[in-house]
């Protein structure tokens, strides 16, 4: 793991950014590998997301039938959220704070490109023992991130083994605009009390990534648009 040194951002930076409008379509492949995650495990339907930003995995969610609540310390990404959704359940909240998670009415926690901009193993902690948890992490730098994640063994098997049982890894591999390789890691398990964790040795071993997603930029979009990648969330 890479610390990059940068300072973690107060909400008013990212209310500049929702403000001036933000795209969110690189984010699609990774909002679907989510929700095939959750298809495949039969995870019960009920879901918070942490960090809901601009609500469009929320959105998702909603159409396919689970029940949502999902929580940003964004006003704007909340206005945004209720905009796009107005069915949806959004909510201020300080991802910091124990009654942000509260009532505990769900069975999955999310958090999608979200630990990286905070204390991830703090975060992970406010979450109830015997929740499901998804989550992403990058292996890049941006300046509101405080970590790179570059190891999937050392940096997520290893590093939230006190609190994560870690099942699935997927690594979601493209390029950005500079053609230079961007990966994120997308991982699910369920949250643990310290006695429940297995051994370190036994966790590292067992869990290997589930499989790798590719797209070049000439390559059908991994959204399922149809446009090639370069057309399509790449841009």
């Amino acid at each position: 793991m890479q610390l990059t040194g940068n300072l973690e951002k107060e909400s008013n930076y990212y209310d500049a950014i929702y403000s001036r409008g933000y795209n969110t379509r690189n984010y699609y492949p990774l909002y679907n590998e989510t929700i095939r995650l959750v298809e495949k495990r039969s995870i019960p339907r009920k879901i918070l997301e942490i960090g809901c930003g601009v609500g469009d995995l929320g959105k998702m969610l909603l159409n396919k039938g689970y029940q949502y609540r999902g929580f940003d310390f964004s006003e704007q990404a909340i206005e945004c959220s209720r905009r796009l959704c107005p069915a949806g359940d959004f909510r201020i909240g300080d991802a910091y704070k124990a009654e942000s998670y509260l009532p505990v009415d769900y069975d999955v926690a999310v958090a999608l490109e979200v630990l990286e901009h905070l204390d991830d193993l703090k975060i992970i902690e406010n979450i109830p023992a015997g929740v499901h948890f998804i989550a992403s992490v990058p292996d890049y730098d941006d300046t509101a991130h405080l970590r790179i994640y570059k190891d999937y063994r050392k940096d997520i098997i290893e590093r939230f083994s006190n609190l994560l049982e870690i099942s699935d890894i997927l690594t979601l591999a493209g390029e950005g605009v500079d053609h230079e390789s961007k990966k994120i890691f997308l991982f699910y398990g369920t949250r643990i009390g310290r006695a429940d964790a297995p051994p370190l040795e036994d966790n590292a071993k067992s869990h290997i990534p589930e499989k790798r997603i590719n797209a070049g930029r000439n390559e059908p979009c991994p959204c399922g648009s149809g446009r090639k990648y370069k057309k399509c969330c790449l841009k």
